[in-house]
Formats: C-alpha cells, sequence, structure tokens
C-alpha cells in the first residue's frame, strides 16, 4: 500500500551522497534476496532535511508495495555511510491503490519538485518535468506495481499522453555531486499539468490517480536515490505537508 514515511533522526549530517541514500533506504525496504538492481523499485527515498522544531534531521520515504509498511519499518536506526544515526520518531500515513485509483477526475496538478529531479529520454538526461515524461514514467512505475486489476489500460494510456501539456513552470536546475567527479544536474521548482478539454473523464480519473500517486512514488529517474520528491498540489487541495527544502547533498560547482 503506497505510504509516505518520515523518519526523524538524532544528527543532522553534513554531507550524504545519493549511493548512501540508497543504501539506507534499501536497508529498510527491501529483503534479503530482493534485486538490488531492479529498473522499478518499490520504494522511494528523499534526502535528509534540517529537522527545524528542534536539532537533527528529517528522511522521507516513499512505501509502493502490497504490504502496509515497509519490512524494515520503523527502523532504530539509519546508516548512511560509514554513519549511525539512531531513530528518536517516525510518522507516516497511506493509501491504497484502490483509494488513489477511485479518487476521481483531475485535470489541473501542480507538481513542486523539492530534490533535484530528471527523466531519461533516448539515453540522454532531461533536466526539465516535460509533460509525457512526467505521465509515461508515473504510468510506468504505477502499471508495475499496482495490483493487475488497477493497472491502467493502453486507451487511457495513450489519452493521457496525448492530452497532458505543460501550462507553467519556475525553477531551476541543480547539480548533485555522485563522487569521483561525477554529478547529476536535475530540475527544482514547481510545474503545472494540465489536460486538453478534449480527453475523456476516464482518463482524467487516471491523471488524478497518477498525481496522487507520485505524492508516495517521487518523479524522474533514480527516486531511489534522493531524486525527484515532490510536493502535490491539486484543485480544492492544499499541499501535502513536507519538510523544509534545503537538503544535506554536496552542492555542486
Amino acid at each position: 500500500m503506497p505510504a509516505a514515511l518520515v523518519v526523524r533522526l538524532e544528527e543532522s549530517m553534513a554531507a550524504v551522497t545519493p549511493r548512501q541514500v540508497h543504501g539506507a533506504a534499501s536497508g529498510i525496504c527491501e529483503v534479503a534476496g530482493s534485486d538490488h538492481h531492479a529498473p522499478v523499485k518499490a520504494f522511494a527515498a528523499g534526502p535528509l532535511l534540517p529537522d527545524e522544531s528542534g536539532g537533527g534531521c528529517l528522511w522521507r520515504l516513499g512505501w509502493l508495495g502490497d504490504s502496509a509498511l515497509p519490512p524494515g519499518w520503523p527502523p532504530s536506526a539509519v546508516r548512511l555511510g560509514p554513519h549511525t544515526r539512531q531513530v528518536t520518531g517516525f510518522e507516516g500515513h497511506g493509501r491504497s491503490y484502490g483509494e488513489l485509483a477511485r479518487s476521481g477526475p483531475t485535470r489541473r496538478v501542480r507538481l513542486t519538485m523539492t530534490s533535484p529531479t530528471f527523466f531519461s529520454r533516448n539515453g540522454r538526461d532531461l533536466p526539465m518535468p516535460e509533460p509525457v515524461l512526467v505521465v509515461r514514467n508515473l504510468l510506468t512505475r504505477w502499471n508495475a506495481l499496482a495490483p493487475a486489476p488497477l493497472q491502467v489500460g493502453e486507451d487511457d494510456s495513450k489519452a493521457l499522453v496525448g492530452g497532458v501539456f505543460l501550462e507553467s513552470m519556475s525553477g531551476a536546475t541543480r547539480k548533485v555531486e555522485l563522487g569521483s567527479g561525477l554529478r547529476q544536474v536535475g530540475f527544482e521548482g514547481s510545474a503545472e499539468l494540465r489536460l486538453l478539454k478534449t480527453v475523456p473523464d476516464q482518463a482524467a480519473s487516471v491523471f488524478g490517480a497518477l498525481a496522487r500517486f507520485a505524492e508516495f512514488a517521487g518523479l524522474g529517474a533514480q527516486t531511489a536515490f534522493g531524486f525527484g520528491a515532490v510536493d502535490v498540489e491539486l484543485p480544492g487541495l492544499t499541499r501535502s505537508p513536507r519538510s523544509p527544502r534545503r537538503e544535506a547533498y554536496p552542492p555542486g560547482v
């Protein structure tokens, strides 16, 4: 069942790499024998963020598996590379795939990408919220993880891909150090996506489900490594409550 989880750690971290984020998340969300290199993972991991309410840091995870919670939840401690931090608190909320699928039609959504977000297209990375790539990315992961009766069919997929467009966007790209002199560029900021009036209501309902799914799944490539954390804002609803925006990734130059 998709769930948004937050872990509170006792001490802040000056610099955490994407690889360390992935390793720590795998320790909580994967079981022995899991494919550590699977193209679609049943979890997403955000970067570590400062806890402004009282020191330490917060870490946001998204669980997308069949069970209500990850196998290693709640953790008593989190290991990030050579460092281990004790867990001082945790919280979360979830919605089943069925609840997401029945959440009703949506024709407009605002996505706020709070950690660098990028997509893979024709073997190259694209650090911007291109609407077709956004929809295809969410469709791929939904259909890989949702129960078979709730998977999105070809007709609705084509209607969404052909009818989604970018209404507006605001933000900038940012570089993240990966180690060994490598960097990844991603987009941080907001984007408003809309559907053409010709998109059927059934496809608009799928769009609504995918938008709400993004709150748990993140957006784009490498979401298990701290990339693509996203806040979701729908008409008539306030933005999903989130942690402060500043990451503990080492900044790019």
